[in-house]
C-alpha cells in the first residue's frame, strides 16, 4: 500500500496536466457528521391516500415511509419500509388510511457517541454513492442487538404519479460490526453503493442536492435487551459540490488527490469483496399452499454454514429446519413445513457463519396472500 500511493503521488506530481474527468476514483463533497441540534427521530408511516399530513415533535428528524409501492404501481420504494414496519412491530392497514407515527427522543444522559464523515464518491464507472466513516462508542455496556442504521432520505420527493411525500426514506442500510462494550471504539465505513440507490431512484450525478442522511442506533443496556430506544443519532443534509466553485477550486490538490484515491479504492474494494462473499437465500410458498416452503440456497465465494433459523410469531415451524453448510459457489434448496397458516406475513429470520466474515442474519418475508417475497440483511 505505501509503494502505491508513493507512486501515484509522483505520477501526479509528475503530470499535472492530466484532466480531472480521467481519475478512477473521485471525493465530489464530504463533510463531518451531524446532530444538527435534533432532539429525537420520528417515523413516519403514510397512509395509502396521503391525505393525513404527518405531525411530529419539534426538533426531531423525520422519517417518512411509504409501504403502498404494490398497491398504488408508485416508483417509490418500499421494500425498506414493509421491513421496518416489521422489526418495530408496526400495524399497517391500507384500509384504515390513518398515518402511523413512531416517536423516539435520544436520552438524556448520552449513551453513545458518534464521530466521523460522510463522503459522496464515485469509482471508475463514474456513478456517485455514499460512503460514512463511522467512529462509535459505547458508554455503557449495550446489547448485542444493538444495531446502527445509516438512511438517505429525499426532502420533497414525487413519484411518476405527481404525489409529493417529505423526508421520504430512499436508501436504509442496517450495521452490527462494532463493540458494544463500553468505552470500546470502533472505526468503521458503512456504503450507500451506487446499484442500490440507483435501484432507489437515487441518481447524485443529476440531482446533488436536496438529500439529508441519518445515522442512528437503536439498542438498549446490556441487561434489558427487551426494548430497543434510540440511544444516538447523526444528522444533516448530504453534502453536494458547490456550484459556486471558482476556478482556482476546481482543482483537488495533488496530494490530497492521491490520499483520497486509495481510500476509495479500499474502501470500494472492500465492500465488493464483502457483499460476494454473502449468500443468496430466496423464498417462496410450495405449490400455492401456505404451509409449506421452498427455500433456494445459493453460497458466495466463501464457505458458509446456517446456524440456526427462527419464524416469528403466529408462525410455527413443524420441525425445525436442519442446519446447513455449503461451499463456496454451491447451492442447495430444501423445504421448510408450518404448523397451520396465518393471515399475517411469514418472516423468517437465518442465522449465519460466512468463513473469514463472521455471523450474519438474513431475513426472508413472505406475503401472506401470495408469494411475494423480501430479503433483508444484517451482520452481526
Amino acid at each position: 500500500m505505501r509503494t502505491l500511493l508513493v507512486t501515484l503521488v509522483f505520477a501526479l506530481i509528475l503530470v499535472p496536466s492530466l484532466p480531472a474527468e480521467e481519475d478512477a476514483w473521485a471525493l465530489h463533497a464530504q463533510s463531518d457528521l451531524s446532530n444538527d441540534g435534533k432532539t429525537g427521530l420520528s417515523e413516519v408511516y403514510l397512509p395509502l391516500g396521503l391525505e393525513q399530513p404527518p405531525s411530529v415533535p419539534e426538533h426531531h428528524v423525520q422519517w417518512t415511509w411509504w409501504p403502498w409501492s404494490a398497491e398504488t404501481g408508485s416508483d417509490w420504494p418500499d421494500d425498506d419500509a414493509l421491513y421496518r414496519a416489521s422489526i418495530r412491530n408496526v400495524s399497517l392497514n391500507s384500509t384504515l388510511n390513518e398515518v402511523v407515527v413512531e416517536n423516539h427522543v435520544l436520552p438524556e444522559v448520552e449513551a453513545v457517541a458518534l464521530s466521523g464523515k460522510v463522503k459522496v464518491v464515485s469509482a471508475e464507472d463514474r456513478v456517485r454513492m455514499v460512503a460514512f466513516d463511522i467512529s462509535i462508542t459505547p458508554l455503557e455496556n449495550l446489547s448485542n442487538h444493538t444495531i446502527l442504521y445509516v438512511v438517505l432520505t429525499e426532502n420533497v420527493a414525487e413519484d411518476q404519479h405527481r404525489r409529493q411525500a417529505k423526508n421520504l426514506v430512499r436508501e436504509m442500510r442496517p450495521e452490527v460490526a462494532f463493540s458494544v462494550k463500553a468505552n470500546n471504539t470502533t472505526d468503521l465505513v458503512s456504503m450507500l453503493p451506487a446499484d442500490h440507490l440507483d435501484a432507489a431512484g437515487v441518481h447524485l450525478e443529476e440531482t446533488p442536492t436536496g438529500w439529508s442522511y441519518s445515522v442512528a442506533v437503536f439498542g438498549s443496556e446490556e441487561e434489558n435487551d427487551t426494548h430497543p430506544r434510540l440511544l444516538a443519532l447523526a444528522h444533516g443534509d448530504l453534502p453536494s459540490p458547490s456550484i459556486h466553485a471558482g476556478l482556482d477550486q476546481a482543482w483537488t490538490p495533488l496530494l490530497l488527490s492521491a490520499i483520497t484515491a486509495v481510500i476509495v479504492v479500499s474502501i470500494v474494494v472492500a465492500v465488493r469483496q464483502r457483499e460476494q462473499a454473502i449468500p443468496k437465500l430466496k423464498a417462496t410458498w410450495s405449490g400455492g399452499h401456505a404451509t409449506s416452503a421452498t427455500i433456494t440456497i445459493q453460497a458466495g465465494l466463501h464457505d458458509f454454514s446456517i446456524t440456526k433459523w427462527h419464524v416469528s410469531p403466529p408462525w410455527q415451524f413443524k420441525g425445525r429446519p436442519p442446519r446447513q453448510s455449503l461451499s463456496a459457489g454451491g447451492s442447495k434448496t430444501i423445504e421448510v413445513e408450518f404448523r397451520k397458516p396465518s393471515e399475517q406475513d411469514c418472516h423468517i429470520e437465518v442465522a449465519i457463519e460466512i468463513e473469514d466474515y463472521g455471523a450474519w442474519k438474513q431475513h426472508l418475508w413472505l406475503k401472506a396472500a401470495g408469494n411475494e417475497k423480501r430479503v433483508h440483511q444484517e451482520e452481526e
